[in-house]
């Protein structure tokens, strides 16, 4: 689950840096040592490691996976290369390149929580009795188990789920009003 959440992570940052032109040396999902990668058609590096509580985008110009710049090597690179290399980008597009990462967590967890809601749903308070506690308003006002609220105030209800302050305070009432308060 940890890489697959750092895999989406990451490709945000690799989609954006892509679509800023920004050269992708590697793109790794791990720490340690390469278990197995392979080249893309673009030259990037696509690697997984043993370690896999984490990962990284590399970026052309950069000194290591951390994102560290190289500073010696802008000194020698040319006009098309500067091109390529994050640290020569605009201030908006590296914006938008460093914040793509937690945008796709966001947009991941957002997926993830429809399918989860459309899937298992909400829960809905039946509008029946399921209990009388001894002694209490309700028991008092002879409402039974298995009893069924069907409207309130001439308003029918479904479920208890739609019932709002304002009808809860009416039931209330009700029922003080039935035991004679």
């Amino acid at each position: 689950i940890m890489s697959a959440i750092v895999f989406i992570h990451e490709f945000g940052h690799f989609i954006v840096a892509r679509a800023c032109k920004v050269k992708i040396e590697e793109f790794s999902i791990g720490f340690g040592k390469e278990i197995f990668g392979f080249y893309d058609r673009y030259n990037t590096r696509w690697k997984f490691c043993w370690l896999p509580f984490g990962g990284y985008v590399k970026m052309f110009g950069d000194a290591n996976p951390a994102s560290k710049p190289n500073f010696t090597a802008f000194n020698q690179m040319s006009e098309a290369e500067k091109k390529q290399s994050f640290v020569f980008k605009n201030v908006y597009q590296r914006i938008a390149i460093v914040s793509a990462g937690p945008i796709a967590n966001f947009i991941l967890a957002i997926i993830i929580l429809t399918f989860i809601f459309n899937i298992r749903g909400h829960n809905i308070v039946a509008n029946k009795i399921s209990d009388i506690k001894p002694n209490s308003p309700a028991e008092l006002a002879e409402l039974k188990k298995g009893d069924e609220i069907i409207a309130i105030n001439n308003k029918k209800i479904n479920n208890f789920n739609t019932l709002t302050k304002k009808n809860q305070l009416i039931i209330n009432l009700i029922i003080l009003k039935s035991i004679n308060f």
